[in-house]
């Protein structure tokens, strides 16, 4: 990947992200592991930067949308191994998300609650949305990287971005 071109692509993602990202709840979301020994910070900024950049180069024009609803997909803090519910996480934590989205960040748009609602099909319904569907298959793919140890490539890019969306502080 062309350094300039990942460099733009961080700084553009961090405007569009900026104020969730600096969100202390969003930040406590650094304390629940999430898939071994990733946590829920690291796996969502990941998820949302892939949705980013599949968004920015399909042109669409709910790019920002799309990749704020990825940002908050799994927004439910918590640590899901230890804390239990009367329903199974995969089908209670979409639901915490929008919640805590509405509560702690602001109104989401249909769509947007929507993704997140729908990004565990095919146990949750089928996303509506194209946006919904890049969220839903992006989560999956970094989940998978997260569990074989190879999402730590994304480490460089985590880093950039917290340190440039802090500067936005």
């Amino acid at each position: 990947m062309n350094k300039i071109y990942e460099k733009e692509n961080i700084i553009e993602y961090c405007e569009i992200v900026k104020d969730i990202m600096n969100n202390p709840k969003v930040r406590e979301m650094k304390q629940y592991p999430h898939h071994g020994k990733i946590d829920t910070h690291f796996h969502t900024v990941y998820v949302s930067y892939s949705v980013f950049r599949i968004a920015k180069k399909l042109k669409r024009e709910d790019c920002a949308d799309i990749t704020r609803a990825a940002l908050l997909h799994d927004f439910y803090l918590y640590d899901w191994h230890k804390t239990k519910h009367e329903i199974p996480h995969a089908w209670y934590h979409p639901k915490q998300a929008v919640i805590n989205a509405e509560k702690y960040i602001g109104s989401l748009t249909k769509m947007q609650r929507e993704m997140i609602l729908y990004h565990m099909w095919p146990l949750a319904k089928t996303p509506r949305s194209v946006g919904g569907f890049i969220l839903t298959f992006c989560d999956k793919h970094c989940a998978d990287m997260d569990l074989i140890g190879q999402s730590k490539a994304f480490l460089p890019i985590y880093y950039e971005i917290n340190r440039r969306c802090e500067a936005y502080d």
